[in-house]
This record gives structure tokens, C-alpha cells and sequence, in this order.
């Protein structure tokens, strides 16, 4: 069968088919033939079944009673802190920071605190981060950053400076007399430097 003979074929049949309605047709409703109403069932009695109690939420030990919280540093050196009567509800991971910082004279901001090897975020309470298997007792980690040392020690003043010698003075006059080569004028710098230095003593 050649192209066109398949093509005459093909248009042939598409004309024995009924036309389609084209896009502006408009039906008179009165012509359609009559139909009961459709009416949705009614609902159950009662309409919605009803939901459960919600059960009260239940008070972990951790968030009701007091913990006994350990702060255990990660290096021997530093101190433990054990810390007695902690309310974990409203004991922040930043209160445990502040309250090590009080005890080793570590800044806050070199401290970090972590609980099962992980760090905890400063803003969650102890009882967000321990959770509701906790016991009574909870110990955490602290771990000191940017070489931070427990118990800072007091400055120690310096001792004053002692009164140069009169060898000092010689070898301060031999050295501007080698610079400027003026044996007059050296002395009178010499002269000037050592009464500055007992005026200002």
C-alpha cells in the first residue's frame, strides 16, 4: 500500500466517525432527558468518633527531682566539680559553665561541656540533654579550651630596675663617642642621659 492510498484510507474511516461538539456548542437543559437528585448518605451518629485521652504527660525523674551533676574534666590536672541539689528543669548547660568558671577562674567562653562525648548546647536545660533514663546521678564532661588554666596565679610585680653602674656609664660614653667622634660632646650626652635617669628615678 503506497503513502497516499494509506492516507485516502485513514481519512475515510476518520469521516465515518461522528463529529465531536465543538468548543463554543451550547445545550439547552431542558432538552436532557429527567434525573433523580443525587443525595449524599447521612453520617453516622455520632458524626466523628471520638478521641482518645490524651494521656497526661508523665514527669521523668530527671526534670522532677534533683540530680547530683559531676563536671569531670578531661585532663587529670584540672579539679572535679560535684555539683549537689540541681533542679535539671531549669539548670541550663550555660548555669554548669558559669558555675565551673566561678570554682577553677576559667573564663566561660574556653569552657566546653560535653555529656556522653558530645557537646552540649548552652541554651538547652540539663533535662533536654540527659533525657529520661538519667538516674539520680549524672556526671559530665568538661573539656578546657585554647590552653585555658585552672586557678589562674597572681601576677607577681616585677622587682625594680636596679641603678646602672658606673661601668654603664663608661661603656654608654664609649659608644657615643664612637658614633659622633666629639669627645666634648659626648660627655654632654653622657652628662644628660645619667641626670634624666636620677630625675626620673
Amino acid at each position: 500500500m503506497s503513502e497516499l492510498t494509506f492516507a485516502r484510507t485513514f481519512l475515510t474511516a476518520l469521516d465515518a466517525r461522528p463529529q465531536k461538539l465543538s468548543s463554543d456548542h451550547i445545550a439547552d437543559p431542558r432538552s436532557y432527558p429527567p434525573q433523580p437528585a443525587f443525595v449524599l448518605p447521612k453520617l453516622s451518629t455520632p458524626p466523628h468518633p471520638a478521641r482518645p485521652n490524651a494521656a497526661p504527660p508523665t514527669s521523668t525523674p530527671a526534670s522532677s527531682s534533683s540530680l547530683t551533676i559531676t563536671l569531670k574534666p578531661m585532663k587529670p590536672s584540672s579539679p572535679t566539680l560535684p555539683l549537689n541539689d540541681i533542679n535539671a528543669a531549669t539548670t541550663s548547660i550555660f548555669d554548669l559553665k558559669e558555675r565551673y568558671s566561678a570554682a577553677s577562674s576559667v573564663p566561660t567562653g574556653r569552657i566546653k561541656i560535653l555529656y556522653k562525648k558530645k557537646p552540649a548546647v548552652d541554651s538547652k536545660t540539663v533535662a533536654e540533654v540527659i533525657g529520661s533514663e538519667a538516674g539520680a546521678s549524672v556526671e559530665f564532661s568538661v573539656m578546657l579550651m585554647g590552653g585555658a588554666v585552672f586557678g589562674g596565679s597572681a601576677a607577681v610585680p616585677s622587682p625594680p630596675a636596679a641603678a646602672p653602674s658606673e661601668a654603664f656609664w663608661e661603656d654608654l660614653k664609649g659608644f657615643v663617642l664612637q658614633r659622633i667622634r666629639d669627645e666634648k660632646e659626648g660627655e654632654r650626652l653622657v652628662e644628660l642621659f645619667k641626670g634624666a635617669w636620677e630625675k626620673d628615678k
